[in-house]
């Protein structure tokens, strides 16, 4: 299928703004595809291809899921009241596909009060277990994920659920035929029959029981509150139900998310050392699989920035190492301490995240060959109890029969669109280096320190580190190396405590307005930085844009060091 942007896309992205980077963290679940520009012959109609929906699942999506907005539960009860457009025949032509292990369910589901107007078009990305993930509908409430369409097509999975073993397997197509309406006849209200949907059944009891009142179900509800017990009738009737609804999310741990107070600021440096001593940094094994699982959408995550903030990452991990520890790089203690904040995307990062699916399907196909049941799992944050200050999220969990377990980095460098691997290896600016004929990654790069970092925290032996392109694919198996690691995990951790932790508790260097860099003699506002590598240097730390680099050297001088006779490069 074509990843093309529907015209609805287009408008959402002219607007700007959340509700454009909420789709595309959507989308970024079915591999960027826009459910919108699928047509009829994109999708299924067959009984079997939709997910199993439950009434709970129902519930979970609409009452107990987290908003993207609020950071609450949604607690939309009003939208379970969609099961009426759905039992008077509102709900349209509904179909699924499935993409990237999940299942994709379109439907159309007309206004209640516009018959006339075309209906509304709604969206679902659900596990094949019935649990959904989200969705999408183009009405004025549709970007908050729960309205009432939305739990209409949520009602019409459930009915074909229930009736999936009831129903013909020789119909084909003609499976299961969502019951519609077309137009609403208009008559007298004088010749209107007002009669339940429900066949009629004569009860046959010598005594009935009247219906309870809303003031006595109340009543009955506010004592057994102020009895301290619980009835399930609480979980969906309000005011109760705000009270009850039980939060399914785990509690994570965020060790370094809150410490700043405000009181903080005017403590010396020195003092917010002393502070540092208080830090609790412990965290359970139980804690680190809780986060692992929370977090396994990585980037399309908020919970995985969370848990990123105040930590050194792998990514991170070499200017950790390098950078100075009086004069520390402000772009590089905000992307740690404010991650969200200061995720910055371009058109070679694009280009990667774009293309990691293929490379690790590429991957995957190509290790296949030599060995045996091999297979590479999606994991999240990865956070080892030793090194609670440091976290990883490699590409992937490999194993196999014949090697056991490794971690996997792929790259996908935008350069390599029209370049291959070896020419690439022999350029200036290259990861890899060649030596006597052989193509390998360079142990003073930054990708180096990123896979040991990775293999550290994971505790696995090994490293596959992917160079992806859209011809040919580089692959070379990198080892634990604890030597490296004795020499730089000592300077990253000095980092971490005299640097890191001063500005989460106090904002010692975010806060300093009057401090300028590079030779624009502007703040550090969080563009990518680099910094001059003559220890001697008056600015040391310059825009990468300014400097005119399009990408970062293992190596550079500013202008200015060079023109100095007495600084010399060996």
């Amino acid at each position: 299928m074509e990843q093309l942007k529907s015209e609805y896309f287009k408008k959402l992205e002219s607007a700007g703004g959340d509700v454009v980077d909420r789709y595309k963290l959507k989308l970024g679940l079915i591999n960027n595809v826009d459910p919108y520009v699928l047509k009829d012959d994109d999708l299924r109609f067959e009984v079997e291809v939709f997910p199993a929906v439950t009434a709970i699942d129902i519930v979970t999506y609409l009452v107990l899921t987290h908003s993207f907005y609020t950071q609450q539960q949604m607690k939309a009860y009003k939208s379970l009241l969609g099961y009426k457009y759905f039992e008077a025949g509102f709900v349209q032509k509904i179909g699924a596909v499935k993409i990237n292990e999940r299942v994709v369910v379109v439907g159309t589901v007309k206004h209640s009060q516009r018959m006339t107007e075309a209906p509304l078009k709604v969206w679902l990305i659900c596990e094949e277990d019935g649990s959904v993930r989200n969705g999408h509908c183009t009405c004025m409430a549709g970007a908050g994920e729960a309205c009432s369409h939305v739990a209409a097509i949520l009602y019409s999975l459930e009915y074909i659920h229930i009736n999936r073993s009831n129903i013909s397997c020789t119909d084909v197509k003609a499976y299961w035929k969502v019951p519609t309406v077309t137009k609403v006849p208009i008559v007298k209200l004088s010749e209107l029959r007002w009669r339940s949907i429900k066949p009629s059944v004569t009860i046959n009891t010598k005594r009935i029981i009247p219906p309870i009142k809303d003031s006595e179900l109340q009543t009955l509800l506010s004592e057994c509150q102020s009895a301290g017990t619980s009835a399930a009738l609480m979980s969906v009737v309000e005011p109760f139900a705000s009270s009850v609804a039980i939060d399914r999310t785990p509690q994570l741990p965020s060790i370094y998310v809150n410490l700043y107070r405000p009181e903080h600021e005017n403590k010396s440096y020195e003092e917010l050392l002393q502070l540092v001593m208080t830090v609790p940094e412990n965290i359970t094994p139980d804690d680190c699989v809780a986060i692992n699982n929370a977090t396994k959408e990585q980037s399309r995550s908020r919970e995985w920035f969370n848990q990123r903030s105040g930590r050194i990452t792998a990514s991170n991990f070499k200017r950790a190492c390098k950078t100075s520890i009086s004069k520390p790089s402000v772009s590089l203690i905000k992307s740690i301490c404010y991650p969200l904040l200061h995720n910055f995307k371009t058109k070679a990062t694009n280009w990667g995240l774009s293309h990691e699916i293929n490379a690790i399907s590429d991957y995957v196909n190509y290790q296949r060959l030599t060995h045996r049941n091999f297979n590479v799992e999606r994991c999240g944050l990865i956070i080892n109890p030793q090194f609670p200050a440091f976290g990883a999220s490699p590409d992937g969990l490999q194993s196999c029969d014949c090697c056991g377990e490794g971690t996997v980095e792929v790259k996908c460098p935008y350069v390599l669109r029209n370049m291959d691997i070896v020419s690439y290896a022999n350029g200036k600016n290259s990861c890899l280096t060649v030596i006597d004929g052989d193509i390998g990654l360079k142990k003073d790069h930054a990708y180096y320190y990123q896979v040991q970092l990775q293999m550290k925290v994971t505790n696995l032996p090994f490293c596959s580190f992917v160079l992806w392109s859209p011809n040919e694919i580089f692959v070379e198996t990198i080892l634990s190396n604890e030597d490296f690691w004795a020499c730089e995990y000592p300077k990253a951790k000095q980092f971490h405590e005299k640097v890191i932790l001063p500005e989460l508790l106090g904002r010692l260097y975010t806060n300093d307005a009057s401090q300028s860099w590079c030779c624009c003699k502007s703040m550090d506002d969080g563009r990518p930085m680099i910094k001059c590598d003559n220890d001697n240097c008056e600015i040391q730390w310059y825009h990468v844009e300014c400097v005119g680099l399009t990408a970062v050297p293992d190596t550079w001088i500013c202008a200015s060091c060079k023109s100095e006779q007495s600084f010399h490069v060996e």
